[in-house]
């Protein structure tokens, strides 16, 4: 499947959803969608944000790219728009007619008929255009071959660079500066991160979510990074120590490994979310850290945004092949996380040690290798 194939194969699943739907048309902008729909396409300027400056219209027999005169020419030529088969609707950057080209394009009114409404992934306070964000959401969910060897590339590229500058860590250096480093190396590849976490010594017990601040490195450090490229985003994080870590931490360090192994395994095409949450709950008191699931969210399910779907005691989303997942249990002090894809033959792990120690652990009937903590 090359690049043109595969965004027929979505156009032709964003017109069976509009059928079902019984809408006109939809319009996609944010950041996600467009990467997905056009397999690998960016219509971002700046990234915090998760709008685009640019859309896409998909009406039952053709589609177009609705942009300013600023954006136009690069997005489809740059992003190769126009060599798939879009059709551009352009106005002055002055001007704000994208609604009104989207409804002109798609033949729509501004009624409140369904028949005439045009599905978004975005709110639109405005007559005639519905919410349909998460239909659209659900139809990412299954990656598509090409998508999986992307994913497959993105995990080792941000793999390599995360255990390089963990590895590089010494005592002294800054949380920020750390980040900093990761960034470059991320860059070098043109994988920009849209989610960083570092935290030094006690700030690692104190805060499930540390974002970096200019702290020092004394005798541990830990580094969080969601990676994104081509619209598709990994999580990884990596725990380094400076001399002999205590026996407690290093027994916490591998149940958090044991419980996200378990969870790895247990993600199975046709389970539900809530019942590998269920689980995980259960050997988190096992282990005797009966309350620590409560003081982080431990992950879900992942793709074009690093949480996608969140698992709870009530998420009744059920596992899909092809689907993208990321568990990130925490036990005071610790955090595991790493990416993987629920393919036919069992878990391909996208991101994982690289250059880092790892752990040999069996759950659930297979092998699993996964990052040890660094001791330095």
């Amino acid at each position: 499947m090359n690049r043109s194939e595969e965004v027929q194969f979505k156009l032709t699943r964003v017109r069976g959803m509009m059928h079902d739907a019984g809408i006109a048309a939809a319009l996609l902008k944010t950041q996600a969608n467009f990467a997905w729909l056009t397999a690998g396409g960016l219509n971002s300027v700046g990234v915090a944000t998760e709008m685009g400056v640019t859309s896409i219209l998909v009406t039952p027999d053709r589609h177009y790219l609705i942009a300013n005169a600023t954006e136009a020419s690069r997005t489809m030529q740059e992003e190769g728009l126009a060599d798939l088969g879009f059709e551009l609707l352009s106005f002055d950057w002055f001007e704000n007619r994208e609604l009104e080209l989207a409804r002109e394009a798609a033949g729509a009114d501004a009624s409140t008929s369904p028949a005439a409404a045009i599905g978004c992934d975005f709110p639109i306070a405005a007559p005639g255009f519905i919410d349909i964000s998460s239909t659209i959401a659900s139809l990412r969910r299954e990656l598509t071959p090409p998508e999986i060897e992307r994913y497959t590339l993105l995990g080792a590229r941000t793999s390599a660079a995360i255990d390089k500058v963990a590895a590089s860590a010494r005592p002294g250096d800054s949380e920020a500066e750390i980040v900093g480093r990761l960034l470059a190396e991320l860059w070098k590849h043109r994988i920009d991160a849209t989610g960083y976490i570092a935290a030094t010594d006690d700030r690692i017990e104190l805060y499930r979510h540390a974002i970096p601040t200019m702290n020092r490195i004394e005798k541990r450090f830990l580094l969080s990074v969601n990676a994104r490229h081509h619209g598709l985003i990994v999580s990884a994080t990596r725990m380094v120590h400076f001399g002999t870590p205590s026996p407690a931490l290093v027994t916490r360090y591998r149940d958090n490994l044991r419980i996200e192994a378990a969870m790895i395994a247990a993600t199975r095409v046709g389970r539900t979310l809530s019942d590998i949450f269920a689980e995980a709950v259960k050997l988190y008191e096992e282990l005797g850290y009966a309350d620590e699931w409560r003081r982080l969210h431990i992950g879900g399910s992942t793709g074009y945004a690093a949480r996608e779907t969140k698992a709870t005691p009530s998420t009744r989303e059920s596992v899909h092949t092809h689907q993208a997942f990321c568990w990130n249990p925490t036990l005071t002090g610790t955090k595991a996380e790493d990416t993987f894809a629920v393919l036919p033959e069992g878990p391909r792990m996208i991101t994982g040690p690289a250059t880092f120690p790892s752990v040999e652990l069996e759950a659930g009937g297979i092998c699993l290798a996964l990052p040890d903590m660094l001791v330095v």
